[in-house]
């Protein structure tokens, strides 16, 4: 049960589908906030209590703006395979960054947490251009190393419990982002967590 002096937070999520992504859904939704996850197709995830789906573009400044509207932060997982209205490449890096940086702003949200596998696309001149973009705004921004998601776990399949060492190490880090999001302690920097 909940403490009612606890506040309830709300965070969208970009990247739902991944394996990470439904890690960190269970992560959100075991602590009792409530998750948004953002997607082209509002019927491709199970309806649970405290997790809604709102329609969303990526690419789009007005599409950020609309669907993350009223929220706390924004998860987005850059390296997910299915992100909303376009794939995910480097090139693409750029364009997503620019209407997040762009979208933010509009509605008040100011916290963003970028999920991707950094150490494998930094060099690339968009990604790099992207992340100045990022340096020269105000917003309380994060950026975490993670290797490629696989998509295949379901939240389902995360809820349970298991010992497999898969499912461990997403749960583990699913936990580390949702402490970074409940008390940032890394804003404006990047991390690596290590399982």
């Amino acid at each position: 049960m909940r403490n009612a002096e606890t506040p309830r937070l709300k965070f969208a999520l970009y990247g739902a589908h991944c394996s990470l992504g439904s890690a960190l859904l269970v992560e959100l939704l075991s602590r009792q906030h409530e998750a948004v996850a953002l997607l082209d197709d509002l019927n491709s995830l199970t309806a649970r209590p405290g997790l809604r789906t709102k329609p969303a573009d990526l690419y789009d400044p007005i599409s950020v703006s609309e669907s993350v509207a009223g929220m706390d932060a924004v998860l987005c997982l850059f390296n997910a395979d299915r992100l909303p209205s376009s794939p995910a490449s480097p090139q693409g890096f750029e364009q997503a960054l620019a209407a997040l940086l762009s979208g933010l702003p509009r509605v008040n949200v100011d916290r963003l947490l970028l999920v991707a596998d950094f150490p494998r696309i930094e060099q690339d001149p968009s990604v790099q251009r992207g992340l100045q973009q990022l340096t020269a705004t105000p917003l309380r921004w994060t950026l975490i190393d993670a290797e490629h998601s696989e998509p295949g776990l379901s939240i389902e399949d995360l809820a349970r419990a298991s010992d497999d060492t898969q499912h461990e190490s997403l749960r583990r880090l699913a936990a580390g982002i949702v402490d970074e999001l409940e008390q940032p302690r890394h804003l404006r920097e990047r991390i690596h967590f290590r399982l």
